[in-house]
């Protein structure tokens, strides 16, 4: 959605793409370390070959959290506004 505000004429919002998009990417590098960081505990709840399925099936939870945040974030939709 950021990316369509190029869209809209407005020079206000010429210079809040680059700072969102930059934002949005910080956001996503601390998420992926938040991830790590949380799935790598997860690991470290017993050893053996079932650390590697709470591994990949806390990845796999917190990236589905994650997505759903993002997609219902409150992020104007600068285009269908205009119109």
């Amino acid at each position: 959605r950021i990316n369509k505000w190029s869209e809209v004429k407005n020079a206000a919002l010429d210079d809040a793409i680059p700072i969102a998009l930059y934002r949005l990417d910080k956001s996503n590098q601390e998420f992926i370390r938040y991830r790590l960081a949380q799935c790598s505990f997860a690991e470290s709840w017993g050893n053996g070959v079932g650390s590697f399925t709470r591994i990949y099936f806390c990845m796999a939870e917190l990236n589905k959290q994650r997505a759903e945040q993002l997609m219902h974030a409150d992020i104007p939709n600068y285009t269908e506004d205009t119109k």
